[in-house]
């Protein structure tokens, strides 16, 4: 993997906190609780934590649809200019796709272009579907949240009978 693309994913795991515990947000309190002392963490908390992760959520999707844009804009900039080449007879080759890496072999600028969309579409590929488990740590929160309700509920009800 290209050095460029292998930083740009460092930088966006970093910066989401993805892998690590150094704290640029809350959130690394939020993924490293822990679960066997949930007895003990106050509701309040469990509702922070809730909001939280929402909020983190909407951060990971912003990031995913800007990767994702970005890099489709890269991929037609570059199909555009390699069509360009092949139209002008520079590029040669049997095949299109021969005909397409040629000129993108023989242009630094198409190599950079390439470099660029390679780089977000990493980006993107890092962040698909990392929602899922994020949503179903909100829902398990939310279910912990609401057997405590339930069960304060059951209680008063049992103290007023």
């Amino acid at each position: 993997m290209d050095p460029r693309i292998k930083n740009r994913l460092r930088e966006t795991s970093e910066s989401l906190s993805l892998y690590s515990a150094t704290a640029p947000s809350a959130i690394e309190e939020v993924f490293n609780f822990n679960v066997r002392e949930m007895d003990a963490i106050e509701s309040a908390t469990l509702s922070k934590y809730t909001v939280m992760l929402g909020q983190y959520l909407i951060t990971l999707q912003v990031r995913f649809n800007t990767a994702r844009v970005i890099g489709g804009q890269k991929k037609k900039v570059l199909e555009r200019k390699v069509q360009e080449l092949i139209q002008s007879g520079s590029a040669e080759g049997k095949t299109l796709k021969e005909r397409e890496a040629n000129a993108i072999a023989s242009d630094p600028e198409l190599q950079a272009l390439e470099l660029d969309f390679d780089e977000a579409a990493a980006e993107r590929d890092l962040l698909d579907g990392i929602d899922k488990p994020i949503i179903e740590l909100i829902n398990a929160l939310k279910s912990e949240l609401r057997r405590r309700a339930e069960e304060k509920h059951y209680t008063e009800r049992e103290r007023a009978s």
